[in-house]
C-alpha cells in the first residue's frame, strides 16, 4: 500500500507504529508533533498539519481565507493581548490583532504559551484561527464525504458520494453529489431526505444541479454548531445509502 504521509513524517515515525496508514490522522498528528521535542513553534506546526493532513496553513494564512469573525475566542484573544505587552482584559489592540496574518496569530499564541502546547490543544488552536476542523477532518477520513475548505481538498476519495465545501471566508456552505455519486445512482438528485434536511437548516438550492447553498446571516463564518449538524445528516444520508446497496445484494 502506499504510503499517504511525506516522507518526512515517514522517516520521522513510520518504523515505530504499526501500519500508519490504517492510524486516524490526530493519532500520527500527535506522534509527528513529539518528534520536533517539547517545544515546538508555529512553523513547526504548520509542517506537520501539512505532512499529516496535506491541508497548507500558510497559503490560508497568506491569502486570508477562512475564519471570518469580529473577534477569536477570549483564550486566544487574552494570549495575544499579552503577546503585546497589554493586559489580557484590554481591548485597545484588539483591532490589530484582527488585522495580523493568522500565522502570527498561532506563533504568538504558542510563544505566550512557552512553546509548550499539545497536540490537542493545537488542533482547538487552529479551529480557532483558521477556521480548519483537524479532529473532525480525522473522524471523517473513511465516511465517503469530500470536503472542500479554503481553497484546497480537505478529504477527497474516488469513491465518496457527496461533497461539503465552503466559500473562502466559511460564509457560505455547499453540499452536492460527486461525480462517483452520479455514476452509482444513474441520477444527479440527491436523496429527498437530505433535500428536505438542508432546507429545513436554511439551505437553498442554487441553480446548479443538485447544489445547495447556506449562507449566514451575520455575513461571519458559519458556526461549528451548525457545521456539525449538516455533516451528521451528510453523513446519515450516505450510511443510508450505502445500506440500501447492503440490502439489495441479500
Amino acid at each position: 500500500m502506499e504510503n499517504k504521509y511525506t516522507a518526512a513524517v515517514m522517516k520521522a515515525i513510520g518504523n515505530s507504529v504499526g501500519n500508519i496508514n490504517e492510524m486516524p490522522k490526530t493519532e500520527v498528528m500527535d506522534l509527528y508533533l513529539k518528534s520536533f521535542g517539547a517545544e515546538v513553534n508555529g512553523t513547526e506546526v504548520r509542517e506537520v498539519v501539512e505532512g499529516v493532513f496535506g491541508i497548507d496553513l500558510n497559503y490560508i494564512s497568506e491569502k486570508n481565507y477562512g475564519n471570518k469573525v469580529s473577534m477569536y475566542n477570549i483564550s486566544v484573544m487574552e494570549s495575544l493581548r499579552r503577546s503585546l505587552n497589554v493586559t489580557a482584559v484590554s481591548t485597545e489592540l484588539d483591532a490589530e490583532i484582527m488585522d495580523m496574518p493568522k500565522n502570527e496569530v498561532m506563533d504568538r499564541y504558542i510563544e505566550v504559551q512557552n512553546k509548550s502546547i499539545t497536540g490537542a490543544e493545537i488542533r482547538v488552536l487552529i479551529n480557532q484561527i483558521f477556521g480548519v476542523n483537524l479532529d473532525g477532518v480525522s473522524g471523517l477520513e473513511h465516511a465517503g464525504i469530500s470536503i472542500r475548505s479554503k481553497g484546497q481538498w480537505v478529504l477527497s476519495g474516488d469513491t465518496n458520494l457527496l461533497i461539503v465545501s465552503s466559500s473562502l471566508d466559511d460564509v457560505e456552505l455547499y453540499v452536492a453529489p460527486t461525480e462517483y455519486f452520479e455514476e452509482s445512482t444513474g441520477s444527479n438528485q440527491i436523496p429527498d431526505s437530505l433535500k428536505n434536511d438542508l432546507t429545513q437548516l436554511g439551505f437553498s438550492y442554487n441553480g446548479e444541479p443538485n447544489h445547495f447553498i447556506y449562507r449566514n446571516p451575520t455575513n461571519e463564518s458559519v458556526p461549528d454548531a451548525l457545521k456539525g449538524q449538516v455533516m451528521g445528516i451528510v453523513l446519515g444520508t450516505i450510511q443510508s445509502m450505502k445500506q440500501q446497496d447492503a440490502n439489495k445484494l441479500k
